[in-house]
């Protein structure tokens, strides 16, 4: 699966910038070619126009506006197949079947992972709400680079962790507080989550690094301890895995 590749590819060339969603819309494209690829159900009904996408989606929930990084559904009025040589439309779609909300903790790991966690769990609380069935998924990518400039801070502002390695453990086994749940009927959670491990300092994008500052170094996928192995709940092929099956069992 080509997905975490993907995304690792587009953090080294582009700027990380925590109130930018180009990040959020980046892994979401590469869940869904991954998606498309491994889900022969989900892939059907794309290619026949009956399944659509569309990153950044708002619906209204119980009065309340759910944002979502990534939606996918029929479309309003009958099917349309994708232009050539695309596999999905990008579209509205009149109802929600899958949801997708991917988050990052790049840095400030002791209070981003936190709140990071609310999030997910508004986030499947929305999703259910909607609808029991909907297939609601979870992203984390999580950053263990010792050094990470934010280009919310001066240039010269570069932060250190010393303790990287404890900190990324301890974040990677907070997400495995999330819930899942295998039908509509069972308790509050998500279908599927995963964690993503990267090594990105964002140093290239840095416009004056400070005398003395580390050099930049390549966006690495971390594969070794903290992150999940092959088999793990919150390992990413799992995830597509988990996805596909709910989607099956719902929504064909």
């Amino acid at each position: 699966m080509n997905g975490p590749r993907a995304f690792v590819e587009h953090l080294q060339n582009n700027l990380y910038h925590p109130r930018s969603d180009a990040h959020s819309n980046a892994i979401c494209r590469a869940i869904l070619d991954d998606l498309i690829e491994h889900c022969e159900p989900l892939a059907k009904k794309a290619a026949s126009g009956r399944l659509v996408a569309k990153l950044n989606h708002t619906v209204t929930v119980s009065y309340q506006r759910w944002n979502i990084d990534l939606a996918l559904g029929p479309p309003a009025g009958g099917p349309v197949p994708p232009p050539p040589g695309d596999r999905i439309r990008y579209d509205t779609p009149s109802v929600v079947e899958v949801a997708v909300e991917a988050k990052g903790v790049m840095t400030e790991h002791g209070k981003a992972r936190h709140n990071r966690l609310r999030d997910l769990q508004a986030f499947h609380h929305h999703a259910h709400i909607y609808d029991e069935k909907v297939v609601a998924i979870g992203v984390v990518v999580v950053n263990m680079a010792s050094v990470f400039w934010s280009p919310t801070r001066d240039p010269s502002d570069v932060t250190l962790h010393s303790n990287i390695d404890v900190l990324s453990t301890e974040t990677v086994g907070l997400f495995r507080n999330l819930p899942l749940r295998h039908t509509p009927s069972d308790g509050p959670g998500l279908e599927a989550a995963c964690v993503l491990v990267v090594e990105h300092d964002n140093l290239l994008k840095n416009p004056s690094l400070p005398h003395g500052a580390p050099a930049p170094t390549p966006t690495v996928l971390v594969e070794r301890s903290p992150a999940p192995s092959v088999g793990d709940p919150l390992h990413y092929a799992t995830m597509v895995q988990r996805v596909c099956q709910a989607y099956r069992d719902r929504w064909t």
